[in-house]
């Protein structure tokens, strides 16, 4: 059997365990872990311009289906989505990579 794919997600996940175990992270792993965060922050990016341009599609979709056009309705009303919710959570997703690449480099410089 094949080892399972690395991604993002799968990433994020052990460096939460390890944090909520309190263990400590070696250098090394920072490192590596920021590699493959950085490689593959594209593919989270791409995501996230998706899903940015689902929901203003349905933005125009409520506006266009209103009598009369109220843009701070249609926003409230996108902003109540699930679509919407997806989108924050890719946000802060991106974010959070890259922070920990941030930090990883931070943490590299001032080992070296």
């Amino acid at each position: 059997m094949s080892d399972p794919k690395i991604t993002s997600d799968t990433i994020l996940e052990y460096m939460t365990s390890l944090v909520e175990q309190k263990k400590s992270i070696p250098r090394e792993v920072w490192l590596e872990v920021a590699f493959k965060l950085n490689l593959l922050s594209l593919d989270e990016a791409r995501l996230l311009e998706k899903m940015r341009q689902a929901v203003a599609l349905k933005t125009l979709e409520i506006l266009k289906a209103q009598e009369k056009r109220n843009v701070s309705a249609a926003d409230l009303e996108t902003r109540a989505s699930d679509e919407y919710r997806f989108m924050r959570e890719q946000e802060a997703k991106v974010d959070t990579i890259n922070q920990f690449v941030m930090i990883a480099k931070k943490n590299s410089d001032s080992a070296y």
